[in-house]
């Protein structure tokens, strides 16, 4: 049977479908918003300890409140459907866009990583593991960026490539070495993860290819993937690095956490990104260690250990390579006879140049760096004052920020006004969620003109409560209405009256009242003579409401009774038969109405008169 509804969500379009179930492209009847639904096959749910831990996942997932997450919206089962909502993202996964041949750049994939790194920097932080990190769990949207998605599910159900059976969870391209061992899942297992999907992205194809799921484990376990460069050969030797790091087989030889990642991709951007206004490079031949000739001794290069961190690189590869140098990179525009050479005595330099009152620091080749004493000088003057804007900024914040909080708490402190009670009880027309509401209005309004109007609803309020704890014992008596008092059962069968016959229900309620009234009851003692005061106020409430319902009804179906009769007696005249069926039917439906005894009454006579 194809489904059209689930819970709130009208379902549409099929999105995806797998073993475990399909995504449903769905709309929100209660906010007109557009979601996808997944639809698990019911069959999971009938594993031992699933639901449960359904219950458990989802409840850590609803803390996950991120931009680069598809966020969770709501969960639910359904004819014995579990199923569970997420945000829709109007765009395309990395899968879809590999198998189309996309060719991603280093730059594209240290970009999206580092999107990735956040987002699973803000879910680790909630002691929640992706397990299951790879391109087709990976979304883009249709402003690029980057989202995560199914989060915590290849611990509930596995994947499409693996089974529970085994106890191995996740896909098998892209799973870590102690997951392929089935040893406990920690962070560092989406480092791995993400690892592979980098390799992925750069080289068009995941780090290991095998014939089989056994085959595939134990690469992933003991195999050493082929160099990046040998496919994607315009990649920094540094994300090379980054990559190898990332699928290491010691968890404890890749990164910290994905946080250092992130920043390491971001300086390695940086680094190797194209000059600033106030940088000029020339393309000056770069040795082996990543230093500019001639600029070994001076302490004036840019080594690696200032851009990355120490404990995520091997520390002995360049940072940048002869052939990360853009080949446009600009130049200084002097002559290459014209190159100065940094004295090793500074203060030379100083006294040969004093007009210029500043000293400048280059480095020998055409690839150049050019910094001035007097622009760190006004860099360092302008970032002291911004701090200082910056504090009393955040003073100002701080203080304002307090005067908020502090008339929050006078605000919701103070006592609601008589209107605003009023209308939060209207609101909620009276019902139990406003009692609290209702008693205080009664309690400080004693003299309100709408007094008697809001103690209906603690009246009603009441009667209700009176009335579950009744239903409530009666389904303690085990079946039996033997423990329970007479005008206990009175009161319940007048209760059931009250859903179909509300005139004789109150009738009913109008007897109870006369004969098990406290004053003429046979004497009661403790419980019982509690039991039997409520139920005396619970007959009175209930014999109050249905007179109403009752005056209601006769006024409605009054008339329409009388019309009746009148065409009835116009009938009989002509069509006897017709006018015999009328006056029957009035007796029929309206013979047990005490509102309706005069138009019975009529009606017998009407059939009296055609059948003397």
């Amino acid at each position: 049977m194809e489904l059209t509804w689930l819970g709130p969500y009208r379902l549409g379009k099929t999105i995806g479908k797998g073993g475990m179930g399909s995504v449903y492209e769905a709309t929100d009847t209660t906010t007109g918003e557009r979601v996808a639904v997944k639809a698990l096959n019911p069959q999971l749910a009938q594993t031992e300890g699933f639901r449960e831990r359904f219950d458990a996942e989802i409840e850590s997932l609803k803390t996950l409140r991120h931009e680069g997450i598809v966020r969770l919206h709501g969960y639910g089962e359904q004819d014995g459907i579990l199923f569970y909502s997420m945000e829709l993202v109007d765009g395309t996964s990395l899968e879809e866009e590999l198998k189309t041949g996309r060719h991603f750049n280093w730059r594209e994939v240290a970009e999206i990583t580092i999107q990735l790194c956040r987002a699973l920097k803000h879910a680790h932080d909630h002691g929640v593991v992706h397990r299951d990190i790879k391109p087709a769990n990976i979304l883009v949207d249709a402003d690029d960026h980057v989202k995560l998605a199914d989060f915590g599910i290849a611990r509930l159900f596995g994947s499409t490539q693996l089974t529970t059976a085994g106890g191995v969870l996740g896909t098998a391209d892209y799973m870590s070495p102690e997951q392929a061992d089935g040893r406990p899942v920690t962070e560092r297992c989406d480092q791995y993860s993400l690892g592979g999907v980098m390799y992925a992205l750069l080289t068009g194809r995941s780090p290991f290819r095998a014939n089989s799921l056994p085959e595939m484990l134990q690469l992933q376990r003991f195999a050493e993937p082929e160099p990046v460069r040998r496919y994607a050969r315009e990649t920094p030797a540094q994300m090379e690095i980054t990559i190898q790091q990332l699928l290491s087989k010691d968890p404890a030889d890749r990164f910290p956490n994905t946080l250092v990642i992130a920043r390491h991709l971001e300086a390695m951007l940086k680094a190797l990104s194209r000059p600033g206004k106030d940088e000029f490079l020339s393309g000056e031949e770069v040795d082996d260690t990543g230093a500019a000739a001639g600029d070994s001794d001076n302490g004036l290069s840019v080594t690696r250990s200032q851009v990355v961190s120490s404990n995520a690189v091997d520390p002995s590869e360049p940072l940048v390579s002869d052939s990360d140098v853009p080949p446009d990179a600009p130049t200084m525009g002097v002559p290459s006879d014209d190159s100065i050479e940094v004295d090793e005595d500074l203060s030379s330099l100083t006294a040969d140049h004093p007009a210029e009152g500043r000293v400048s620091e280059k480095k020998v080749g055409e690839r150049t760096r050019f910094t001035t004493i007097e622009d760190e000088v006004r860099r360092k003057r302008l970032a002291e004052q911004t701090t200082r804007r910056g504090l009393a900024v955040q003073v100002a914040g701080f203080t304002l920020v307090l005067g908020c909080i502090l008339a929050g708490f006078f605000y919701l402190g103070r006592p609601k006004s008589d209107e605003d009670l009023v209308e939060q009880i209207n609101a909620s027309a009276g019902s139990s969620e406003v009692e609290k509401e209702i008693r205080e209005f009664l309690e400080r309004f004693p003299e309100h003109a709408r007094y008697d109007e809001i103690d209906k609803y603690r009246r009603k309020l009441d009667i209700n409560k009176l009335e579950r704890k009744l239903l409530n014992q009666s389904r303690n008596a085990s079946g039996s209405n033997s423990r329970l008092l007479p005008i206990e059962r009175h009161c319940l069968a007048a209760l059931e009256l009250a859903r179909h016959n509300p005139a004789a229900a109150e009738q009913m309620f109008a007897a109870i009242l006369t004969l098990d009234n406290s004053a003429i009851s046979g004497p009661l003692e403790g419980k019982q003579a509690e039991r039997r005061d409520a139920c005396l106020q619970l007959a009175a409430g209930r014999q109050r409401e249905l007179k109403l319902v009752v005056a209601d009804l006769a006024a409605r179906e009054r008339e329409d009774l009388l019309e009746k009769l009148r065409l009835a007696k116009v009938l009989a005249v002509e069509e006897p038969q017709q006018a015999q069926e009328i006056y029957q039917a009035i007796v029929i439906l309206y013979h047990d109405q005490s509102w309706a005894n005069e138009i019975v009454e009529k009606a017998q006579a009407g059939l009296q008169a055609l059948n003397p």
